[in-house]
């Protein structure tokens, strides 16, 4: 049996891809600013092996750096101003001992589960539909919500995948980019959904 036509080879190229892809993405989150792009650029190359079997990285992974810089910088800055504050509101609130502290939490909770589903679409989206910043954070939403199910599904995913890398530190050389590849495959049935739902309400338009 040729070794390179076994499953144990197949694996094997593809964890070898998931680690370099894992690898160019922390490099070029280093600067910080550009974690954007950096997630921009990995969650494009994931969405070429799902739909187009498209199994390289390097390539790609500039590429889709290079194409979606713009709207993905910016997103990016913003998630991390906003993420800045609710670390800061929480951090606060955990010093305060007063009962008044449980009026400002509700909101906040609220705030953040919002903050988060709407994460878990956001580079899906710039990647797949190749839309603004504005419109990608407006399409997150409102698929988050229409596809709640989904949505649950992979907020457990991401905090389970958050609870491995806390414990288990080593699996970071690998585990954001398998994370951003599962990540993405749960998307992809929410964009259909969509897609689907767009299509209905175009027809009923023309009619």
């Amino acid at each position: 049996m040729n070794i390179l036509d076994s499953k144990f080879y197949s694996l094997l190229d593809k964890l070898s891809n998931f680690f370099i892809l894992n690898t160019f993405w922390i490099i070029s989150c280093i600067p910080i600013i550009t974690v954007g792009p950096a997630t921009a650029a990995m969650f494009g190359v994931v969405r070429q092996w799902k739909l187009n079997q498209d199994t390289s990285v390097v390539r790609n992974y500039f590429r889709y750096f290079k194409e979606n810089f713009k709207q993905s910088f910016l997103i990016g800055i913003l998630w991390i101003i906003i993420s800045l504050l609710l670390y800061l509101n929480y951090f606060y609130l955990a010093q305060d001992h007063s009962s008044f502290k449980y009026v400002i939490l509700v909101p906040l909770l609220l705030i953040s589960l919002f903050f988060m589903a709407t994460s878990a679409y956001l580079f899906s989206i710039i990647t797949h539909y190749k839309v603004n910043w504005k419109s990608a954070i407006k399409n997150s939403f409102f698929i988050a919500v229409v596809n709640f199910p989904t949505t649950v599904i992979i907020l457990i995913m991401l905090s389970l995948i958050t609870a491995i890398l806390i414990y288990l530190p080593a699996t970071s050389l690998i585990l954001f980019s398998i994370g951003a590849y599962l990540n993405f495959s749960l998307c992809n049935r929410a964009f259909k959904k969509f897609e689907q739902i767009r299509m209905v309400h175009n027809t009923s338009s023309a009619n």
